[in-house]
């Protein structure tokens, strides 16, 4: 768990250091005041709780059961979403949730169903499905709670609350080891940098602009991109693993690309 701790603390000075020169705005800092309590639910549940659990369950489970869980955000959003934002799911949606999520089962099997049918479950399982709840309901949460904030002074003060949360665990729980490998240090430069502070922002803006529901969706581009880098590194990527990526494209474009009607067009 000390790589999350170094991870969100580098991501959090970041942040911080970034507002210090961009000076959050009267309103930011009220509506912050105002909302407090929301702020910390949001930085424990939906970043500390999830990576906890997340990292809890890597540790008996396949990274191939870990990525197919997490191809589940998605629909757990969108049922999340029902009771908390009255959200009406339409066919569309669930044809786009229906190609992701097959496209993921093409990616990581690589066409080989013997690795879809030979499939084995474990308390692993069960944390990294905690862990999407967990992620899923803080993204529904931010929409219905804390849509009106600046997408970068929500992303500081969460992982400032989730970066205290991971801080408290590492000392009543590890032993702090001080980092010396240079891959390391820059493997954790590139998730507190990248993966925390700045996608986190970009993450926001996501779920600002186009919902929660409608984010969760790319989150099916992971194993993706996954695959992709390993090619990168030398790794062979079959057939099926292309068909599974494009299975997922499929799927965010017939989400996001709204055909007009006949009547539309008439008038148009």
């Amino acid at each position: 768990m000390l790589t999350g701790t170094y991870r969100y603390t580098l991501g959090a000075i970041l942040l911080v250091l970034i507002m210090y020169l961009k000076k959050p705005t009267k309103k930011d800092i009220k509506d912050a005041i105002l909302k407090w309590k929301s702020i910390v639910f949001v930085g424990v549940v939906g970043a500390f709780v999830y990576n906890i659990l997340f990292l809890e369950g890597m540790k008996y489970t396949s990274a191939f059961n870990g990525v197919l869980i997490i191809g589940l955000t998605p629909l757990n959003t969108a049922l999340i979403s029902i009771p908390m934002l009255g959200l009406r799911l339409s066919i569309r949606q669930i044809v786009a949730m229906l190609f992701g999520f097959l496209g993921i089962l093409f990616v990581l099997s690589k066409g080989d169903i013997s690795v879809i049918t030979n499939l084995s479950f474990s308390k692993g399982d069960i944390y990294i499905l905690c862990a999407n709840l967990s992620f899923s309901f803080g993204n529904v949460y931010i929409k219905k709670y804390l849509g009106g904030f600046a997408p970068l002074w929500l992303t500081t003060l969460v992982t400032v609350v989730a970066c205290i949360c991971f801080i408290g665990f590492s000392v009543f729980f590890e032993d702090f080891i001080m980092p010396t490998d240079y891959e390391y240090l820059g493997a954790l430069f590139f998730m507190g940098a990248l993966s925390t502070a700045l996608c986190g922002a970009f993450w926001f803006v996501s779920i600002k602009e186009i919902g929660a529901e409608t984010s969760a969706l790319f989150m099916n581009l992971v194993p993706v991109f996954g695959a992709s880098a390993s090619f990168i590194l030398g790794e062979k990527i079959v057939t099926p693993q292309l068909f599974g990526g494009l299975l997922v494209i499929i799927g965010l474009l017939i989400n996001s690309v709204k055909i007009k009607s006949k009547k539309a067009v008439l008038e148009h």
